[in-house]
């Protein structure tokens, strides 16, 4: 299957996230529906994992970069205490989602670039330049 239809289904999941996440934000400390969302995501992977093994799909562990997901998750669960003490503060759904994930696009290009070394070209140029226009028109909202 092409990455682009994981990619939309990704970005319909991350969709209704956000939208869930903002409607909960009032509803109950930032930690506790963290507690909350991360024990339902912990079931997904879990049901997921079984499936995928039943099925027979490989499933691939290294001792050696472990720490790779754990940051991974460490970053996850810090950004998600933020995420859910901005919808505390009533940022609205329609400018504080695209405000973080316009601001997450910036700084994951920038750890490709300086970190992992990867191209950029002019297309990717004025891809970023817009979106950083695009967060700046957000911000004097």
């Amino acid at each position: 299957m092409n990455w682009l239809i994981f990619a939309v289904l990704s970005a319909t999941s991350f969709g209704f996230y956000n939208f869930f996440t903002k409607l909960s934000a009032d509803k109950f400390s930032p930690t506790i529906a963290l507690l909350i969302m991360t024990g339902i995501s912990f079931f997904v992977a879990l049901i997921s994992t079984v499936v995928f093994r039943i099925s027979g799909q490989e499933l691939i562990f290294s001792k050696n970069v472990i720490w790779l997901p754990i940051m991974a998750g460490l970053f996850a669960g810090i950004a998600e205490i933020f995420y859910l003490f901005m919808y505390t503060k009533d940022a609205p759904l329609n400018i504080g989602t695209p405000l973080v994930v316009g601001l997450t696009i910036v700084v994951a290009v920038l750890l490709g670039l300086i970190i992992l070394k990867e191209s950029l070209d002019i297309n990717k140029v004025i891809g970023i330049c817009l979106t950083i226009i695009g967060l700046l028109f957000l911000m004097k909202s």
